[in-house]
């Protein structure tokens, strides 16, 4: 009897184990994928910073004047934040966007992120 019991609680044991393997794989894995998140966003922050001063210069060189050249970028931006901001309830942008996000970071491809 006591043999039943101490492989049991072996069984259990190794059981326990696994998951907490699974459970560390996992997590690790959704916390790469977050820091790519994070790091694709810096990128692409400093590609818009870049690529807007220098769409802005460009502007400035083709109007003559740095101040329009600027300030039709800052048109080509306020028009972008307005289409954004009229969108943001849209269910379907935001389902879009939740269920991308969602399939990256937890990688199944087959549910949806509701």
């Amino acid at each position: 009897m006591n043999e039943i019991i101490t492989t049991i609680k072996k069984l259990i044991e190794v059981r326990v184990n696994i998951i907490k393997a699974e459970i560390t794989d996992q997590i690790s894995s959704i916390v790469a994928r977050v820091a790519a998140i994070v790091l694709m966003i810096i990128s692409a922050s400093f590609i818009l910073l870049f690529g807007s001063i220098a769409l802005a210069f460009y502007f400035s060189e083709l109007y003559g004047s740095s101040s329009i050249g600027f300030l039709m970028l800052t048109g080509i931006y306020t028009f972008i934040f307005l289409l954004l901001y009229l969108l943001r309830n849209a269910g379907g942008f935001q389902r879009i966007l939740k269920n991308s996000l969602y399939r990256y970071v937890f990688l199944f491809k087959g549910r949806k992120g509701e």
